[in-house]
């Protein structure tokens, strides 16, 4: 299966949120209805192919977007020659070019109707994990339970800007709960992990706003920096020697790094304290002419297997 699909709800989700953070406040259970603008969502990944995604942002009162089969879609770059997108289905364009890592992209779409959509990304280069470190009890958490940490060491470089998006996947093979069937299956499976990140003494995370997960070296003073997390053993579903634990260090640019710090407050934001009031904040898009986001990633894994102590 193509892996448009894959980014699926990633851009559906933008398309909605991108309208939604400009028109927040509810009245006499109304609400206005806008002119529909233009959103074009793609998230580049190395080693991948290319996938954008074009629509009209949706008014609360509307399903579904609109999607946009009738745009030319072209992305260039100083690597290849320009590549015009094929038009798939709902609102995506695929070409069969693979996203190369380093490479600046410049991607245009021309819709009939409406001024040219512009963006640009660069595609960062993986990043280095040269060590990790477990620790199978470093904490107890309220109710006794075993709380467990991780370190992982990054390379970093203290001329240029790095962005980075922690993720953290279970693997395993055995029994587990196939939601999609219903019931309990015997197959291998990986599934996302549960982590939280304490600032404690981290110059770098001490400074970094909610979520944690999401970080820069704008604080680094060294070339290499030790990343921890903890992992509750209340909060994930593994079997001890058999499973395994994987790192997901995304490299995005700034930004994916930008939308998605942003995106945290919005949400946040429709959750006030008892006595204040709701407040309205726009999701970062840097799409010139419409609204969405044009973006790169690549990605480093490392495997861990659970509960033996490394170095």
């Amino acid at each position: 299966m193509l892996n448009y699909f894959k980014m699926y709800k990633f851009c559906f989700l933008i398309i909605i949120v991108s309208f939604l953070s400009s028109c927040y406040s509810l009245v006499d259970d109304e609400f206005e209805n806008y002119e529909p603008i233009p959103v074009m969502n793609a998230l580049l990944q190395a080693d991948s192919t290319f996938c954008v995604q074009l629509s009209m942002s949706a008014n609360l009162t509307d399903s579904a977007p609109t999607f946009i089969s009738n745009a030319q879609v072209i992305i260039e770059s100083t690597d290849n020659t320009p590549d015009t997108l094929i038009y798939a289905e709902k609102g995506w364009y695929v070409s069969s070019r693979t996203v190369k890592a380093g490479v600046t992209y410049t991607c245009r779409a021309n819709i009939p109707g409406y001024a040219a959509l512009n963006a640009q990304t660069t595609v960062p280069m993986p990043t280095v994990i040269d060590s990790v470190l477990f620790t199978d009890l470093a904490l107890r958490g309220e109710e006794g339970e075993k709380i467990s940490s991780v370190e992982f060491r990054v390379q970093n470089d203290l001329q240029a800007l790095k962005f980075w998006r922690f993720e953290l996947k279970i693997k395993g093979g055995g029994m587990h709960y196939d939601y999609d069937a219903e019931d309990f299956i015997e197959s291998y499976y990986e599934e996302d992990g549960e982590f939280f990140i304490k600032p404690e003494q981290d110059s770098v995370f001490l400074y970094e706003p909610e979520p944690l997960s999401i970080f820069s070296n704008k604080k680094m003073k060294k070339n290499t920096h030790w990343v921890k997390f903890y992992i509750n053993e209340h909060h994930n579903s593994f079997e001890s020697g058999k499973d395994t634990f994987m790192i997901v260090l995304n490299s995005i640019d700034e930004s994916l790094y930008k939308y998605q710090k942003q995106y945290y407050i919005y949400q946040s934001s429709g959750s006030p304290a008892i006595g204040s009031s709701q407040q309205n904040y726009n999701l970062y898009s840097n799409i010139k002419n419409g609204l969405g986001i044009f973006t790169g990633t690549s990605t480093t894994k490392k495997d861990v297997l659970l509960f033996q102590e490394t170095k």
